[in-house]
């Protein structure tokens, strides 16, 4: 009697083992296979896509003609400091940003900064000019500028409309101790104004400032005058009985008068006829004043206007 075979299942069941596993490798590198395919269509389509947009960039960058050379600061400079050729490059520029920036170097040269400039800041009139815009360089060697209130609430002498660089006449009042005026005289004739604080204000045929001091306060002003002036000045405005005023001069008049002081024991008040009388005077001489101008003015007009005629042919 023949023994039976009992490995045959265990065969069989190993054969289909090994089928099994050949057929997970084939599919799995199948799958592998399509992943790698799929990446490198991706890859495709983004480097695609990348020359794409850059054909476009290129396409839509500014021209040369929308373009300018526009000066640029190359390191920082310090308000003051002169502006020189180390201190800026040209740099391409759309012509629609900065448009007030400067392009041409002959157009700035001997200008200095007026404030900080940054590396890379472009020059424009904000930050560079021909002078800096200090009080200090309006003021000519050997003058001196001061500053005194000569505006208040209660009175102001010359109705607000005086500016920068204005010609005044400055008057100082006593007063006593009761608030009674003593005697009015001129300081100062024909001084130059350096600043006037206060709003602008503008009408058809007015063009000044409208100080507005505090009730009671003043508002100074800032003059220009010699250094013996300047000390003249500081102590008159330290009496407590005395108070500056300025008046406001035409332009074209530099002259200089005599003025006797207006003093309250000179005058009746009751009686005033005296003060017509030297104000007669006075219309007189201001009259006299403006026809001579007026004839000056005249002679230079018809010194521009001479032409020259030529010789008569022989």
């Amino acid at each position: 009697m023949k023994k039976k075979n009992n490995f045959l299942p265990f065969i069989l069941a190993g054969v289909l083992a090994v089928v099994a596993l050949f057929a997970l490798y084939k599919w799995q590198q199948i799958k592998n296979q399509e992943r790698e395919d799929a990446l490198a269509a991706q890859k495709a389509d983004y480097e695609k896509q990348l020359a794409d947009a850059q054909e476009k960039q290129l396409t839509i960058a500014p021209t040369e003609t929308n373009m300018r050379a526009v000066l640029y600061a190359t390191q920082p400079v310090e308000p003051g400091v002169r502006i020189s050729p180390a201190f800026y490059e040209k740099k391409l520029t759309p012509v629609d940003i900065l448009p007030d920036a400067f392009t041409d170097k002959d157009d700035i040269t001997g200008w200095v900064a007026i404030r900080h400039v940054e590396k890379g800041d472009p020059l424009t009139p904000r930050n560079i000019g021909k002078s800096l815009p200090y009080l200090s360089q309006r003021i000519p060697p050997g003058m001196r500028a001061i500053s005194l209130p000569v505006f208040n609430a209660e009175m102001n002498d010359t109705g607000g409309f005086v500016v920068d660089g204005d010609r005044v006449d400055l008057l100082y009042t006593v007063i006593n101790g009761d608030s009674q005026l003593l005697n009015t005289q001129t300081v100062l004739q024909n001084i130059n104004v350096l600043y006037v604080p206060g709003p602008p204000t503008k009408t058809d045929t007015t063009d000044g400032l409208t100080p507005v001091p505090a009730p009671g306060g003043s508002v100074a002003v800032t003059f220009e005058v010699t250094p013996e002036e300047a000390q003249e000045l500081v102590f008159l405005s330290g009496a407590k009985n005395g108070k500056f005023s300025m008046i406001l001069r035409s332009r074209k008049d530099d002259t200089e008068v005599r003025v006797k002081p207006f003093a309250a024991a000179d005058y009746d008040l009751t009686n005033l006829s005296k003060v017509q009388r030297t104000a007669d005077k006075s219309v007189e001489r201001v009259k006299a004043l403006a026809a001579e101008i007026a004839a000056k003015e005249k002679e230079e007009e018809g010194t521009t206007n001479e032409t020259n005629t030529p010789p008569a042919a022989p």
